[in-house]
């Protein structure tokens, strides 16, 4: 049976707040229903690639627990499906393009809060009250293959965010906070501890790229904070947090890990690198293509017969002009494949222009030193 896939990647709804990168709305609800009328020839997957929802940096009730339990989450998307209501209303529209349409959430670094059968069960229930339509919204975990097409979301393929699918959720056998939690990587709550007060502060930071060069142009009292921020979190984590906390998995920082840190940063190494793994699996395998999103550089490109796509991201970005001194806002992309179970007839690249306005140099200087320095 023939089928059309399509495949968004790194949307990253969150709650509507200062840490929420998805601006945004109605480009994206106008582009996936400009592909509704092709339900008339054929069921549509609307496949959303991991980071679909930003639950790593939605606030829980103005705070940023460690520990996130399915109570959490489940508070956390009712928020956001507040912020992003266009987007909820459009999945429910989604399956009803073919009797065979179907939505697929895969679980990216943002989103593994989807592991919890709680949170999978109430956003069917958000998208639509018809049971049989909520046989059509899947959750298959990290990763997904219909056909000849393999797709993840990529932070398996990093070795930051990678992590054991069957021991996500974590029930606490010492009742570290009385209910099941995430295990998540220990760069995840690096995040919550360090990085979400600058986040806060400075929304734009973690869109401008590239990073090591925006860091660079940064007023020096606020790379100071964050070059040498992130040094010492390091140390102290390594040296003192973790034995304070040695019976909370959470707080676990090896030294593998420790190194592995510590080389990059004073590498100056900033971007994700997964491509490597992507094509040394795609090798391995029998399927024709690999689908991943994670490092929002959008990509397609043969090898030896077979394709690797990379989908980009949705979420709001920017990417520097040195010559102009300006950010561009970088272009959104997703996946359009035409296939069966055998072939793959089609598969592009379909890439939409941002409505979002440039951002010169001098702004992101000017606001970067009105930003309150104070300590952590």
């Amino acid at each position: 049976m023939q089928k059309l896939t399509l495949i968004f990647s790194d949307t990253e709804f969150g709650e509507g707040n200062a840490t929420d990168d998805f601006v945004e709305d109605e480009l994206l609800i106008e582009t996936i229903s400009k592909n509704f009328h092709y339900g008339k020839e054929y069921p549509i997957d609307f496949i959303f690639n991991g980071d679909t929802f930003d639950f790593l940096k939605a606030p829980y009730k103005g705070k940023y627990p460690r520990h996130i339990t399915e109570k959490i989450s489940l508070w956390k998307i009712e928020e956001i499906r507040k912020a992003h209501p266009l987007f909820f209303t459009t999945l429910t529209e989604c399956l009803k393009t073919n009797k065979q349409s179907r939505i697929i959430f895969i679980h990216g670094n943002h989103d593994f809060d989807l592991e919890f059968e709680g949170l999978q069960k109430r956003l069917k229930e958000i998208i639509t009250k018809d049971k049989e339509e909520q046989k059509r919204i899947l959750f298959p975990g990290f990763e997904f293959t219909d056909g000849q097409i393999h797709i993840e979301h990529g932070s398996q393929l990093d070795e930051f965010f990678k992590v054991e699918p069957d021991k996500l959720v974590y029930n606490s056998p010492n009742q570290i906070v009385g209910e099941p939690f995430l295990l998540s990587p220990w760069g995840y709550n690096a995040i919550y501890e360090h990085y979400i007060a600058i986040k806060e502060k400075f929304p734009l930071i973690e869109r401008l790229n590239p990073r090591a060069r925006t860091i660079e142009l940064l007023p020096f009292k606020l790379k100071r904070k964050i070059l040498g921020g992130t040094l010492w979190y390091l140390l102290k984590v390594f040296f003192w947090t973790q034995w304070k906390h040695k019976e909370d998995p959470l707080y676990h920082f090896t030294l593998p890990e420790f190194k592995k840190y510590m080389y990059n940063f004073f590498k100056g190494e900033y971007e994700i690198k997964v491509d490597r793994h992507a094509k040394r699996k795609l090798k391995r395998n029998n399927f024709k293509a690999i689908c991943f999103g994670h490092t929002h550089r959008p990509r397609l490109w043969k090898i030896k017969g077979k394709w690797m796509l990379n989908t980009g991201n949705w979420r709001d970005e920017y990417q520097l002009n040195e010559k102009e001194k300006m950010y561009y806002p970088k272009v959104k992309s997703y996946a359009y494949i035409l296939h069966d179970e055998k072939e793959i007839q089609k598969i592009e690249l379909k890439k939409i222009k941002s409505k979002q306005k440039a951002i010169s140099i001098k702004e992101i200087k000017d606001y970067a030193r009105k930003i309150p320095l104070v300590p952590n």
